[in-house]
């Protein structure tokens, strides 16, 4: 049987359609490999729908390389209902704020429930550099968003992941559950949190929550141990804290 020109255009228009529903649907941004698991369809079909809807502007490309809705799905929908710009794309002044300010590389950071996932960031203007963890899914006691991330948990979540068995990226990794539990309880009650030497003996963090985000996010400071940490800068993370809380609010519109 011979497929009219009229059938395969619906065909391709129906494709499309559960495309930009899928990624509507998700809470993170999705790539082709995942769309294709989602959608049954070739990975072949949904890289060439998805390259020609972001060509639409319909679907537009995230910072760790996965799709996320595009602006143009904005204008088919009426005054407030509008769906928001992608968070990375609303936070991105303020990660620019903190290089400026700081002198360090910036990183946005949002809560799943496989870990840490840093979804963009700004390098700072130093020559020796931090590698960029841009599309990185970290565990959370790892590195200081995540630790900044497990200050926003209730008391069963936090159980669970300090029962589990953790794993050590270094020596100074704090695995064991009293301690972890004591250091996202002093990252509460101070508004941020640093990981010294914990996923790499050459590289510190310090983080806050944005406060607002929706997922729960976390802006963080990263660079080199020898310049970044809490013992040479300690006023840095109450500074970073004030600088994203008189931002964020007004960026994200709440």
């Amino acid at each position: 049987m011979v497929t009219s020109p009229a059938e395969s255009t619906t065909s391709a228009i129906e494709r499309s359609f559960l495309l930009l529903q899928l990624i509507a649907a998700a809470d993170e941004p999705l790539g082709v490999r995942e769309l294709g698991r989602r959608s049954g369809l070739p990975r072949s079909t949904v890289s060439r729908l998805a390259a020609q809807l972001v060509e639409l502007g319909m679907l537009t490309r995230s910072g760790v390389g996965g799709l996320v809705s595009g602006p143009a799905l904005g204008t088919l929908i009426p005054g407030d209902e509008a769906p928001p710009a992608a968070l990375e794309d609303r936070l991105r002044p303020l990660l620019v704020e903190c290089v400026q300010r700081f002198g360090e590389s910036a990183a946005l950071t949002v809560d799943t429930p496989t870990g840490a996932l840093y979804l963009t960031n700004v390098l700072g203007p130093s020559a020796i550099q931090a590698p960029d963890p841009t599309g990185e899914r970290l565990d959370f006691h790892l590195v200081a968003p995540g630790l900044a991330l497990m200050t926003s948990w209730d008391d069963e979540r936090l159980d669970t992941y300090t029962a589990a068995p953790l794993s050590a990226a270094t020596p100074l990794t704090i695995t064991a559950a009293g301690s972890l539990r004591e250091l996202v309880r002093t990252g509460a009650a101070q508004g941020y949190a640093w990981a010294d030497q914990a996923l790499d003996l050459e590289v510190n963090g310090v983080a806050v929550l944005v406060p607002g985000a929706d997922p729960v996010a976390s802006v963080s400071l990263y660079g080199p141990a020898y310049r970044l940490n809490p013992s040479d800068r300690p006023g840095l993370g109450d500074a970073l804290r004030d600088l994203v809380s008189e931002q964020a609010p007004g960026l994200l519109g709440v």
